[in-house]
């Protein structure tokens, strides 16, 4: 009997992780501030310090079926003489962040634990990883996984 996936190894579990969590880092990153795809995906890049790069593939169908969802509204400006579609949360999606953050602030302490029984220290508490961060908005999304209301973590203040 051939195994169907190889879980022995990292590839497996980082493309499962990544697949997981792109939409909502994506959703995340609009939360901060509106911004066109490419930085989108250089935000979600430097938040994850590399762990994450988003590609185009990921990055414009997601947004075209968020857009689709009513998650997501955007319109077009020119950007250096580019255009660029600039994207926004509705309501819709300010609310999916706040609920994807609850979702992820009741698992992440069973994660780390299952961490920890792998045998790999977990540094700090939640969010650690993300202190060489320049982008505010990790704090921010750590801040509302941990259950602070927005007004309290600065989410939506510039």
């Amino acid at each position: 009997m051939s195994e169907r996936h190889d879980m022995t190894g990292a590839d497996y579990w980082e493309s499962l992780i990544k697949r997981s969590v792109s939409r909502y880092f994506l959703l995340c990153m609009l939360y901060r501030r509106p911004m066109h795809g490419y930085d989108i995906a250089k935000s979600i890049e430097t938040c994850c310090e590399g762990w994450s790069r988003p590609t185009d593939g990921m990055i414009y169908p997601t947004i075209k079926e968020l857009l689709a969802e009513g998650y997501i509204e955007c319109h077009t400006e020119i950007v250096s003489g580019r255009s660029r579609k600039i994207c926004h949360l509705t309501p819709k999606g300010e609310q999916a962040v706040r609920t994807g953050a609850g979702v992820w602030a009741q698992v992440l302490p069973f994660l780390q634990e299952c961490v920890r029984q792998g045998g790999v220290n977990v540094p700090g508490e939640v969010g650690a990883a993300h202190a060489k961060c320049d982008d505010a908005l990790c704090g921010s999304c750590q801040e509302m996984a941990l259950g602070l209301p927005a007004s309290q973590s600065g989410a939506l203040e510039e």
